[in-house]
């Protein structure tokens, strides 16, 4: 699956002007095509929809033009009036993108806890990848961290990274945190430090052989890259290593839970986008695939 067709999705903040800019320097480097959309709440009177309409008509031309002047290409504009993050999804499936540009938005905690801001609404409900855009354009991407927990979800986000050219000339640190399941019972029953050391490196052997025989069933022809065992909890593990090294790019794998599931179990996907500062590509499994 190559990049043919990306929608990049702007309530013209600055937030979504980075995400614009990416997708057209995407769309340039990889010769795909570029669709921006602005979706107008329909939830208000009509006479403000109205406005709203022929305002955001004039911004989004506004905005294909400069992008046109710096990237070339011919982006098109779309407008639609509904729901933003139910116009977003059906958008992708109309004009049967591969990848879907979004610029993070301003949270809104309480609420967010319940519903997500729209973006991520749009990961859990969508079944096409997320790229949420939080840093300005400075290139492409280089470095790139691919978090896998050897689920089909991180197999699936590194072979639809691949495939859309997102990892073409970058370098890439397959990244794997791992919690030894009785370091802590060890510790708490005053086992001495040589033996849990032993303990501990029992598992990251382990570990190691599993991700081994994970990666086998990879293809990486053509890809530059390292393989990172990290001892924590997945989420802290990521946000520690990206803190550190200030990838480009982070590539992770979602499972779409939704309704009071994710509510209760939440998931790393969504701590992710809470809590890392670099450009996130969200990559969602298959419906079938989900089953």
């Amino acid at each position: 699956m190559a990049l043919k067709r990306i929608l990049a999705t702007t309530d013209f903040s600055q937030r979504s002007n980075r995400a614009l800019r990416r997708a057209a320097s995407l769309s340039s480097a990889l010769s795909a095509d570029l669709q921006l959309l602005h979706v107008v709440d329909d939830d208000q009177p009509i006479e403000v929809v109205e406005q709203e309409v022929r305002q955001a008509a004039a911004l989004l031309e506004k905005a294909a033009n400069e992008l046109r002047e710096v990237f070339g290409g011919a982006p098109v504009t779309s407008i639609k009036q509904g729901d933003p993050f139910q116009e977003i999804v059906q958008a992708a499936v109309d004009a049967e993108v591969d990848l879907i540009a979004m610029g993070s938005h301003r949270k809104r905690l309480v609420r967010d806890v319940f519903v997500g801001t729209t973006i991520e609404r749009v990961m859990r409900t969508g079944r096409h990848p997320v790229l949420m855009v939080n840093t300005e354009l400075s290139g492409p991407y280089r470095r790139i961290i691919v978090a896998t927990d050897m689920s089909e979800a991180s197999a699936h986000a590194l072979r639809t990274a691949k495939s859309l050219g997102l990892l073409d000339g970058a370098h890439v640190s397959l990244l794997h945190a791992f919690e030894p399941f009785a370091k802590g019972m060890l510790i708490y029953a005053n086992v001495e430090r040589e033996n849990i050391e032993k303990y501990v490196d029992h598992e990251a052997s382990e570990t190691r052989r599993s991700m081994t025989e994970f990666l086998s069933n990879l293809d990486f022809t053509g890809l530059s890259y390292d393989v990172r065992l990290e001892e924590g909890g997945a989420f802290f593990t990521i946000k520690k290593i990206v803190d550190k090294e200030r990838p480009d790019l982070l590539v992770i794998g979602t499972r779409g839970l939704t309704g009071v599931k994710r509510v209760l179990l939440g998931s790393v996907a969504d701590a992710v986008m809470r809590g890392v500062d670099c450009d996130i590509l969200a990559v969602p499994l298959a419906m079938s695939e989900e089953a």
